[in-house]
């Protein structure tokens, strides 16, 4: 789950899995992405949905909806989530999606020693590296928080932190439309959208959100389809929004 701020789990949150101390994420090289993988995102408006704390049982109807659009996404994976529900994070992977680390066991990272938080990142990518065989590239940390300790320990794993410029806030806001309607309202070109594929509530409303963004002429990319055209992405670095 992203966000600075969160209240109370609503029942419809599948829970983090504390199973041991396991792992997350990985940002997968793109596949057959279908043409946004080759756009210019300087000079053509592009948007990333990027989706936090899966697998969960929500993922497959969300992939579903990507899938038969066409639209790639980016997934930052809780470790113990990514080798509980491996077809998912394959199917992923094998559509070209992006794959991310969210750590661990989803810890305010910032409040951890320098030897939890290496393990909470290092663990999670050797777990999702042992599904797809690649490691990630992509970090995400929990809850948007992080300080120069967090950029190191990515930086040595070879991970950019990838933040947002957009929330749905869905893990508070329990109402498709609602959700539509903060993401739409404040998209703009090089928008990375953070949404959850862990609430039942969410992917319904992720048809809506393609269509609309489609229909006012973005092309949906991943992460580092975003970035391509500017250079590469830099390990250790913070991105809030693309080009």
């Amino acid at each position: 789950m992203s966000g600075i701020r969160h209240g109370r789990l609503p029942h419809a949150l599948v829970p983090l899995a504390a199973v041991g101390l396991l792992s997350v994420g990985m940002a997968a090289p793109v596949a057959a992405a279908g043409p946004a993988h080759r756009v210019d995102c300087r000079v053509t408006r592009c948007v990333a949905l990027t989706f936090d704390d899966g697998p969960t049982p929500y993922t497959a109807p969300i992939l579903d909806t990507l899938q038969r659009a066409h639209v790639p996404a980016t997934f930052f994976l809780i470790g113990p989530h990514a080798l509980r529900y491996r077809a998912d994070v394959l199917r992923e992977y094998r559509a070209g999606d992006a794959i991310g680390d969210h750590t661990v066991t989803h810890p305010h990272l910032t409040r951890l020693p320098l030897a939890r938080i290496e393990y909470e990142i290092g663990t999670a990518a050797r777990q999702i590296a042992s599904v797809t065989g690649q490691r990630p590239t992509l970090f995400r940390p929990p809850f948007g928080a992080f300080d120069a300790r967090v950029r190191a320990a990515a930086a040595a794993e070879g991970m950019s932190v990838i933040m947002w410029n957009v929330t749905a806030r869905d893990w508070k806001f329990h109402d498709p439309p609602v959700i539509e309607h903060r993401v739409l309202s404040r998209v703009r070109p090089g928008a990375i959208v953070v949404l959850h594929d862990r609430y039942a509530t969410t992917p319904p409303a992720v048809p809506t959100i393609v269509r609309a963004l489609r229909a006012r002429g973005y092309h949906l990319v991943t992460i580092p389809q975003l970035f391509g055209s500017a250079g590469e992405l830099s390990p250790g670095r913070v991105y809030h929004r693309g080009p």
